[in-house]
């Protein structure tokens, strides 16, 4: 892929397994709010609880659905004013919630290999990141390997919306073909490229069998592939 001369990133799942991370930073935020509140106030406060209340907010607004942080935020405000709290003082406990969240969130495990590659790459092609998540890449030691990183919670829609997509081609000053963006989410990032006009990879992490064809220019398992993918002509 002699033509390419910039690379785009999806980040969880991508770059790391997402949903331990996840899980380790929202027990992490459980425990410090059981620090902050009436024991009453945590007792039926766990997973599950969480997540049907972020169901509901998503379902009332789902014009913030996209935005994580936002989502996260009403989420704790939501419960602390079922259990009883002011507005106020829920917001300030969200607020609580979500730093200590937001932190865990950050410490993050490479996949095996990724470091690396990101190295080699790094060091011959300009390289961004668009995520529909909310990590911080640019805080963490991954980021001196990218130019920038794209929350969806910046703009009005997420991947697969060309909007990111447009954004980061701008930034990068390639046209759409001279671009090649990597992710595991097949309509979110393979689709999503696709439409705007870009190579992509599809970074099967899972060893998923798709029930379709995948409108992948490559898929890949291992990150150092694209090493190899890199260097075919066309």
């Amino acid at each position: 892929m002699k033509s390419i001369r910039a690379l785009t990133f999806d980040l969880d799942n991508t770059l790391w397994e997402t949903d331990e991370s996840i899980l380790i930073a929202e027990e992490a935020m459980a425990a410090h709010l059981r620090s902050l509140t009436p024991p009453a106030w945590m007792t039926e406060f766990g997973l599950e609880a969480f997540r049907a209340v972020r169901q509901q907010i998503i379902e009332e607004r789902p014009d913030i659905a996209h935005n994580l942080t936002l989502v996260r935020h009403e989420t704790l405000i939501r419960w602390f004013e079922g259990q009883g709290a002011t507005r106020s003082i829920a917001e300030n406990l969200a607020g609580e919630g979500f730093r200590v969240f937001y932190e865990e969130r950050q410490k993050v495990e490479p996949y095996p290999g990724t470091v690396a590659t990101l190295e080699i790459l790094s060091k011959d092609y300009p390289m961004g990141a668009i995520t529909n998540g909310n990590a911080d890449l640019m805080a963490m030691p991954l980021g001196q390997y990218f130019q920038f990183c794209l929350q969806a919670q910046h703009f009005t829609k997420p991947k697969p919306d060309p909007a990111m997509f447009e954004e980061a081609l701008k930034k990068l000053n390639v046209e759409p073909h001279e671009c090649l963006h990597i992710g595991d989410d097949i309509e979110h990032d393979v689709m999503g490229a696709k439409h705007s006009g870009m190579r992509a990879v599809w970074f099967n992490t899972r060893a998923v069998i798709p029930e379709g064809d995948v409108p992948a220019d490559h898929t890949i398992t291992t990150l150092e592939e694209l090493i190899g993918i890199l260097k075919l002509p066309g």
